[in-house]
């Protein structure tokens, strides 16, 4: 199967520019998949949120992970959003995620990366294979605030995954961040 990868950070970087970050569209038939993760002292929680070219949000999921450091856990959200993309059977994805190190990782897959999270970005280059074409984008969180506040909230819940129909109201801002 035949998949290509289109120039890192191509788009959608409006604060390189000085323009304030926020979350912007995708092309027709691409995904954008934005991913966070949220810690405290008991735990860490990752969390991504897919939407189209239209701004919908097509699918979410949170979870409560052990606990880790924050790159760790950064990655964890980029590996769990990949797979959800392959399982959703998506062929174009933008992956976007406020770890600069974790998206210049994967997008140097052949230069050193750290090592406690080298296997985890090895599980996701395995998993883009199945993508026609596929983007990882660096972004500041003020432009993901809806992936960010959902980790927050999965991070405070009481349960270790989250399966809900719809997300809670309170979490859906793009433009405000959701304080305990």
């Amino acid at each position: 199967m035949g998949f290509s990868r289109i120039a890192p950070n191509s788009i959608y970087l409006g604060w390189i520019t000085g323009v304030s970050p926020s979350w912007t569209p995708p092309p027709s038939d691409w995904i954008k998949i934005n991913c966070d993760a949220a810690l405290n002292d008991s735990g860490s929680s990752i969390a991504c949120v897919a939407r189209n070219d239209k701004a919908d949000i097509i699918r979410w999921e949170a979870r409560r992970i052990d606990l880790c450091s924050p790159l760790v856990a950064k990655a964890l959200a980029v590996d769990m959003a990949i797979k959800m993309a392959v399982q959703a059977n998506w062929r174009y994805i933008f992956l976007v995620s406020d770890s600069k190190i974790v998206i210049e990782a994967l997008q140097n897959r052949n230069s050193d990366s750290p090592w406690s999270i080298s296997s985890i970005l090895d599980n996701c280059m395995l998993n883009v294979c199945n993508f026609s074409a596929y983007s990882f984008v660096f972004t500041p969180r003020a432009a993901k605030l809806l992936a960010h506040n959902l980790a927050k909230w999965c991070l405070h819940s009481n349960t270790r995954s989250q399966v809900l129909l719809t997300l809670p109201t309170s979490l859906c801002s793009n433009t405000e961040e959701w304080i305990l």
